[in-house]
């Protein structure tokens, strides 16, 4: 019985001990096997978002600009684009031409815009700078403002062609010692004499020589048959007889062998675009042609003066200027733009 007490304390004593290493053994630690995600799933650091760079704005910075537009008539933009490069040149200002435009891009030393862009486009931006002049063309609805003038083109007629080429000779040949070739009996003819004889009037009235042969000019002579030698021959003649040194042949019957013999007297000529033989000629004062001569206008807009509407259609180019000094041109410009609008009768 005693060995039983003193046996029982023992055993709770070594299963307390026992207990309590159980309790105080570090426990194994649970090793997890650790896989590198791939390198396209590392996460990387993110920034800020960057916004899309805006187009920088290219600043026009020239006192002449052509604004034509990349659908606008390519023909007519290479036309303008050479007369106002000749211009700038000429009278010592800068141009630049360009395909689109706002108002952002015009600097302070831009002067004029001449525009091959739509009316409402050219309106729009004429309205929000009202210090250049704009000038508009094939926009013929537009209505003129201060700093807005419009460009209207139409094709010349037979009594307008007819009428300047007479004042042209008149202004350019000394003593108004000119005449006329027409085809007699028929319309054209008829309409091409008339007119002629008014223009040279217009400019010299009676046109008396001031010497010897004095006569008065214009002189007239019909040719019944262009391809007849001895016709249009005799009908020159009698114009030499007269002292006339300049003549307007009718396009309908200049023959190669007609201006050979007006070459072989030494005869000034004015021609007419695409009249045959006009190439030959050897003695020009210059040539008619429709088309758009800016350039009497642009010497007012560049002083900022708007020119409203300009009515353009005949353009004299092949200008001798040892017959037609830059005086007589201007002079020659204010008439024709008068004979444009319509101030001038060309028939008598």
């Amino acid at each position: 019985m005693l060995n039983e007490r003193i046996h029982l304390p023992l055993i709770l004593l070594v299963l307390v001990l026992l207990l309590s290493a159980c309790i105080s053994q570090p426990q194994p630690t649970a090793t997890a096997e650790v896989t590198q995600p791939p390198a396209a799933e590392v996460p990387t650091e993110v920034g800020p978002t960057e916004l899309p760079t805006a187009t920088p704005i290219v600043l026009l910075d020239a006192e002449l600009l052509l604004w034509a537009p990349q659908n606008a008539d390519q023909d007519l933009a290479e036309q303008v684009e050479n007369e106002l490069s000749a211009f700038a040149d000429a009278n010592g200002h800068s141009f630049v031409l360009t395909d689109s435009l706002s108002a952002a891009q015009l600097s302070p030393g831009v002067k004029v815009v001449v525009s091959l862009a739509s009316p409402s486009e050219v309106e729009t931006l004429a309205a929000v700078l009202p210090q250049i002049q704009f000038l508009a063309l094939n926009a013929p609805n537009l209505v003129p403002t201060v700093n807005l003038s419009v460009v209207v083109t139409a094709e010349s007629s037979r009594d307008q062609l007819s009428f300047l080429a007479g004042y042209a000779l008149a202004l350019g040949v000394p003593d108004f010692r000119v005449g006329v070739l027409s085809q007699a009996a028929t319309p054209d003819g008829q309409t091409t004499r008339d007119a002629f004889v008014t223009g040279a009037r217009f400019h010299c009235g009676l046109c008396n020589a001031r010497f010897a042969p004095v006569e008065y000019y214009p002189f007239t002579a019909e040719v019944n048959d262009p391809a007849n030698p001895a016709d249009w021959q005799a009908t020159v003649d009698a114009l030499l007889a007269k002292s006339v040194t300049s003549i307007f042949v009718q396009p309908e019957i200049s023959t190669p062998e007609l201006i050979a013999y007006l070459n072989s007297k030494n005869i000034t000529l004015i021609g007419i675009e695409n009249q045959p033989n006009l190439e030959s000629i050897q003695k020009l004062l210059g040539v008619l042609s429709s088309g758009i001569d800016l350039e009497p206008a642009l010497g007012r807009l560049l002083l900022g003066e708007s020119v409203g509407v300009v009515k353009a259609g005949i353009e004299l180019k092949q200008v001798n200027r040892d017959l037609f000094s830059d005086g007589r041109v201007i002079l020659f410009e204010r008439i024709k733009q008068d004979l444009l609008d319509g101030y001038i009768k060309t028939l008598p």
